[in-house]
């Protein structure tokens, strides 16, 4: 009798200690699977509508269209041909036009962007950049410009325009097969004004665009 009163205890704290256990699993299974958190996917896209106004390259698999020769094209004196892409590291530049006195246009965008000092004009080049690499992520506005007369230089990053429309420097990211069309905005003398080549960095130095 003792016997059979035994074997029944041990077997309910056997029941009583699996009831147990088997809570306490599930409970660390759950703090396991909350505590191993979610990765939020990354931002792929730029804003709908960027002021640098990306758009889709036209047809979206068509190659770049640079076919020139490295050599003296691209030096101040032999600039990168109006209408001429031209492949730059990851990304292929073009010139598509230029507004020698953008003061009326600036004003016009937004009527506090200041006049240009006494003696000076602000000038805008619009540009297209397209990304080369199916590997990863362009940003136009990273993209160091510059124009010269030959004899000095003034950087975009210190132009006086204020708000540039389409502004180049606000366009998100972009993808192979992307184009970004924006402008960039110089403020220089007025003097200088006919004789501007657009220029940014290489890995050899500047290259040099002509303006139209």
């Amino acid at each position: 009798m003792a016997a059979t009163a035994v074997a029944v205890l041990t077997l309910l704290i056997g029941l009583v200690a699996g009831f147990f256990l088997g809570r306490a699993y599930d409970d660390d299974a759950s703090i396991s699977s909350s505590s191993a958190g979610t990765i939020a996917p990354s931002p792929t896209a730029p804003p709908a509508t960027p002021p640098g106004d990306t758009i889709p390259q036209q047809p979206p698999g068509a190659p770049p269209s640079t076919d020139l020769e490295p050599g003296g094209l691209g030096q101040f004196d032999d600039p990168i041909p109006v209408g001429q892409a031209y492949v730059l590291g990851l990304y292929e530049i073009e010139v598509l036009g230029v507004t020698r006195d953008a003061t009326d246009a600036l004003a016009e965008f937004a009527p506090a962007n200041p006049p240009p000092p006494s003696g000076e004009q602000h000038v805008l080049v619009e540009l297209a950049v397209r990304f080369t690499d199916p590997n990863g992520l362009g940003s136009p506005g990273a993209i160091p410009f510059f124009v010269s007369d030959g004899d000095e230089e003034w950087a975009s990053f210190e132009s006086r325009c204020g708000l540039v429309p389409g502004d180049l420097r606000d366009t998100g990211f972009i993808e192979v097969g992307d184009e970004a069309i924006g402008q960039v905005c110089f403020t220089v003398p007025s003097g200088a004004v006919d004789d501007l080549a657009l220029g940014t960095e290489s890995f050899a130095g500047p290259l040099w665009f002509a303006l139209p």
